[in-house]
């Protein structure tokens, strides 16, 4: 394969004269409070010295505010963004941004707030695995590089992201930020970042517990914001007994300004969780009434507090207008405004009021759970109410939510999610719950996971269910139908079988029709019958059209067709047509894709545009780790394609690799019709063709995986921590990829895969190679 070099539209196979910037579009609706500063509450105390530091010279990239719950570190952060100058991107983290394609959209999501980023980065967010460090995050770092002027990315709550891809992504990012930028982080604990290595290259600015401790003046003030005024003496007495601690200080004179003189007084730094319960429980039932702690503690299993999702949850109708009350009186409840306003609770109240919820209600959170994901549910924010289904306990309201909603999530990029919702079934669930095995048969055949895929396969084929599958297939008996087709275990008469029974199911109309017609043409064209076979993808694609999904493989189906029949105008207009449709539907990284690109890439080569030809042959070879025995006519379909491609071009040795990779194939799953032939047609055009070593065309999957690590700074034995394998497999690997890009380093090999177009550029790529 040689040199291509590729922008990230041109990786969409756009021209220079197409090259015009879409808006990016979230492919899930975004928690809208996430991105948004929180306002400053009533006598909110200025940290002058600390927001003096902050703007003061030297301004080093990385900015770490790191304590415990309590001192006030959202509030610094807050301050300082409002008395920023420059642009302020804002994100505040949960435990469920612990997905890389869920943390990187809501990082992009922010930067766009302040500049609009190039709408085609979210293609990039939807690979998966390792590569989307090779994939998303040089994007990302190229948008703030394109920022105006340099600006400040704020990451607050950052102790909830514990995922290490996630973190591996963020310090990628950290080491790629444009001068005068900076990204600050907040958290309770140390995030996983090299903070050694931030240190010896002076790039760090740390502010701890010492440095966020308040001063007698600034105890001063807070006390007097809170209804307590201090003469100087006593405010040093009591900065002195927190020791600086702001909820200390403030919970203590609030509670002394509402009738408990003692307060101020009794409170230590030791034991101090149990005061601050204390005085969170004299506030709760001195100062509100039953109504104001029935909201509060029921709300408090929520991240953010939608007004509307509140009255669901709580059951309060007046709950909006008690939210507004409350962050009016108090501090520990913070309003955050955006399209719709939305409130968050203190770590410490939230901490508490949880503890309270289960003393005042022994085991409502289940239920309280539930409530918020019915609503969820309702409003069409379907992935957050599968995390509160999951938090719920409740196993059957989860599996059929989860099953009407994977697929959709999947094809939208975010199949780290679908993963982390799959593993909280066990398997005696999914034979509960046939219609999720067949979900989950699905997810794990797309993703290059064929035993996974074969045990689900397994549990459906065994099951009877009578039940309405949530996903919008007919009938259980069909989607069953469809995968069993799909995965075409049980040779071709019984694929085109299935695939007839869900074609009478499924009718014209909803969503797995064009799935079902896709399933009967690719059984027609495995028994031989091409006519058959493209009226079937014809009808899939109209049908497609009308329900607004994407009939890519129908279409590259056509175009394979069209090319053995030598019409290439057709084969052509086929191509072009499914390579909209996976770019548009965001489907260019999941296993059916791969037909897509290799016969975009066969059109190309044949009326000489090599250039193009070679751009899709490096999508084909990144999208090659996700096809497997699962979907073998998939698989070997698009092999044979690959294969026949590098012939073309002059490359013996990837046709070599394609080939030898479907006959592996083909040993597992031996009736697969016309494709047996014609693999063996394109084995004998190889034996008679010159032999070469290798190349770019035959990297492994193994190596696939290994590369977008190889732009990190991530030793050999780190990568193996993330690969669960050993330092010497990934030293093995790495000195393959070397071999086989003709280069002797790590920084030579990341130059050569980002010329070639298998990882996209780092700005400024300062690559320091670790063993």
């Amino acid at each position: 394969m040689s040199t291509v070099r590729r922008s990230g539209l041109h990786a969409h196979g756009m021209s220079d004269a197409d090259q015009v910037r879409t808006r990016f579009q979230p492919s899930f609706p975004l928690v809208d409070a996430k991105l948004h500063c929180p306002i400053a509450g009533p006598g909110t105390v200025p940290r002058t010295r600390l927001i003096a530091r902050l703007m003061g010279a030297p301004r080093p990239p990385t900015v770490s505010v790191v304590a415990p719950a309590g001192y006030g570190k959202t509030s610094l952060l807050a301050e300082w963004a409002a008395s920023e100058q420059r642009p302020v991107a804002w994100l505040t983290l949960d435990d469920f941004d612990n997905q890389p394609s869920l943390f990187l959209t809501y990082l992009a999501a922010a930067i766009d707030r302040v500049e609009p980023i190039d709408g085609t980065i979210a293609s990039a967010l939807a690979v998966s695995g390792t590569r989307i460090l090779g994939a998303a995050v040089p994007r990302l770092a190229s948008e703030l590089h394109r920022w105006s002027r340099p600006g400040v990315l704020i990451l607050d709550d950052l102790h909830r992201l514990v995922d290490r891809t996630c973190l591996d992504a963020l310090e990628a990012l950290i080491t790629y930020l444009p001068p005068g930028f900076q990204i600050a982080l907040a958290a309770r604990t140390r995030p996983g970042l090299p903070f050694a290595r931030f240190r010896a290259d002076r790039s760090l600015l740390e502010l701890g517990r010492e440095q966020l401790a308040m001063d007698a003046e600034e105890t001063r003030a807070l006390a007097r914001a809170a209804g307590l005024p201090l003469d100087p003496e006593q405010a040093q007495s009591l900065a002195a007994r927190t020791e600086g601690w702001p909820a200390a200080i403030y919970l203590a004179s609030l509670s002394a300004s509402r009738g408990d003189p003692d307060a101020v007084g009794r409170i230590q730094v030791s034991g101090r969780d149990g005061y601050i319960a204390e005085y969170l429980r004299s506030e709760l039932r001195s100062h509100l009434d039953d109504d104001d702690v029935l909201l509060l503690t029921r709300t408090s299993i929520l991240e953010s507090v939608e007004p509307r999702l509140a009255v669901a949850v709580s059951g309060l109708p007046g709950a909006p207008e008690r939210l507004r009350a409350l962050a009016h009186d108090n501090q520990l409840v913070v309003e955050i405004t955006g399209t719709e306003t939305t409130y968050r609770y203190h770590h410490l109240l939230r901490d508490y009021l949880q503890g309270e919820l289960e003393v005042r209600e022994p085991g409502a959170t289940p239920a309280l759970h539930e409530r918020a994901a019915a609503w969820l549910a309702a409003e069409g924010k379907a992935e957050l109410a599968v995390e509160h289904a999951i938090a719920s306990g409740a196993v059957d309201a989860t599996a059929h939510l989860v099953a009407a909603t994977a697929v959709r999530a999947h094809f939208l990029g975010h199949g780290d999610r679908v993963v982390r919702w799959l593993e909280a079934f066990r398997d005696a669930d999914f034979v509960r719950h046939p219609s999720l095995a067949v979900v989950a048969g699905w997810f794990h055949a797309l993703n290059g996971r064929p035993e996974a895929a074969e045990r689900m396969a397994d549990i459906a084929d065994r099951a009877h269910a009578t039940r309405l599958p949530g996903d919008g297939s007919a009938s259980f008996r069909s989607s069953r139908a469809m995968l069993r087709a799909a995965m075409a275990r049980h040779g071709l008469d019984t694929m085109l079988a299935d695939a007839s029974f869900a074609v009478a199911a499924e009718g014209d109309v909803g969503p797995w029709s064009p799935t079902a017609q896709l399933l009967l043409g690719s059984a027609h064209h495995l028994r031989g019958d091409p006519d058959l076979a493209d009226a079937a993808f014809a009808h899939g694609v109209a049908i497609a059209q009308v329900a607004g999904v994407s009939a890519h493989l129908s279409l590259a189906s056509r175009a394979a067709l069209a090319i053995d029949r030598g019409e290439w105008r057709e084969a052509e207009r086929f191509a072009r047509e499914s390579h909209d449709a996976i770019t548009r539907f965001r489907l260019t990284e999941i296993a059916t894709a791969m037909l897509a690109h290799t016969v975009c890439a066969h059109v190309a080569i044949h009326r000489g545009d090599q250039i193009r030809g070679r751009e899709e042959l490096v999508h084909a070879q990144l999208v090659r780790p996700q096809i497997s025995y699962a979907l073998p006519w998939v698989a070997v379909d698009a092999l044979i394609e690959l294969g026949r491609c590098y012939l073309a071009i002059g490359d013996p040795a990837g046709a070599r690799s394609a080939v030898a990779e479907a006959e592996q194939i083909v040993r597992r799953r031996p009736d697969l019709g016309v494709l047996i032939n014609r693999l063996a047609e394109l084995r004998r055009r190889l034996d008679d063709s010159a032999r070469t070593l290798g190349g770019p065309s035959t990297l492994t999957r193994a190596e696939l995986r290994v590369l977008p690590l190889l732009s990190t700074h991530l030793t050999f034995e780190e990568m193996g921590d993330r690969l669960s394998v050993s330092r010497h497999t990934v030293k093995s690997q790495a000195m393959a990829i070397y071999a086989k890009l003709e280069v002797s380093s790590r920084s030579e090999a990341v130059d050569r895969a980002i010329e070639i177009g298998l990882l996209e550029p780092f700005p400024g790529l300062r690559l320091t190679a670790g063993s």
